[in-house]
């Protein structure tokens, strides 16, 4: 007696395509999801960061009696000559020091959450290359423009040069529309001076006064979240220890000086 034989019908090809369409459309609505998930993941711990920065930065004005030149560092490098670490000046035969091994570190002596270098490298920070180091501009809503100088050993003024580890002392420059192509440029987010001058006409919210309006003066801001991952929202740090999540058009246009969270 023959056996009866059954048929095994395939997919095919419109019933094929309808599942692949089905994927790819799940896929644009979860991935972009999960993007989401990481990067808020990545500024919360980089708000944190700048939090115990903050942290610091009081304790430093309490021990010293002013405020830190700057949150990290300056780069260095060793000198075989005299011994000792001295500016980066970009010479020949100079090679900049790993960040963690400068002596000169502002707030790493400080007793507080600050130790390692850790602490200043922003999650979304995609050179993270410790011994890389940049001039840097003022952001333009200041005042002061142009390159960022500082005295040298022998009170020479001279470009200073940043760790573009550091994410707090200096951050990509956001272009008209708040985002940024590599390599950036980089502009100061930290200083306290803004402006070049004192006096009861200049903005009282700056660092280089003995006591700023915390609620009004910014220590620093984060620009890499936007730059890096065009969330449109940059975390500021202001001197009252609060960091606030702020739209990237509302802060940019302002500046440190004019911002009012």
């Amino acid at each position: 007696m023959r056996e009866k034989c059954t048929a095994q019908r395939g997919f095919t090809l419109i019933e094929l395509l309808v599942v692949i369409a089905i994927i790819a459309i799940l896929a644009a609505i979860i991935f972009p999801v999960f993007n989401k998930v990481r990067e808020d993941t990545r500024r919360t711990k980089c708000m944190q960061q700048m939090h115990d920065i903050g942290t610091a930065v009081k304790v430093y004005r309490e021990d010293m009696g002013k405020y830190p030149p700057v949150l990290s560092s300056y780069s260095y490098y060793y000198d075989n000559t005299t011994k000792t670490q001295l500016l980066y000046d970009a010479a020949p035969g100079h090679s900049p020091l790993d960040i963690d091994q400068i002596v000169k570190r502002s707030l790493s002596k400080q007793k507080t959450t600050v130790t390692g270098k850790e602490t200043f490298l922003c999650p979304d920070n995609v050179n993270p290359v410790p011994t890389a180091v940049t001039n840097a501009i003022y952001p333009p809503n200041v005042p002061l423009s142009g390159q960022v100088t500082i005295l040298n050993e022998k009170q020479v003024s001279v470009p200073a040069y940043f760790y573009t580890y550091d994410s707090y002392d200096v951050g990509p420059a956001l272009d008209a529309n708040y985002g940024a192509t590599p390599p950036f440029n980089y502009e100061l987010h930290y200083s306290l001076d803004w402006t070049g001058k004192v006096g009861p006409n200049d903005p009282q919210n700056q660092l280089k006064y003995p006591n700023p309006p915390e609620s009004s003066t910014v220590i620093t801001w984060c620009s890499y979240h936007a730059a890096v991952n065009h969330s449109d929202i940059i975390p500021v740090l202001m001197l009252s220890g609060n960091v606030k999540p702020v739209a990237a058009n509302q802060f940019g246009p302002k500046g440190p000086l004019k911002f009012a969270p």
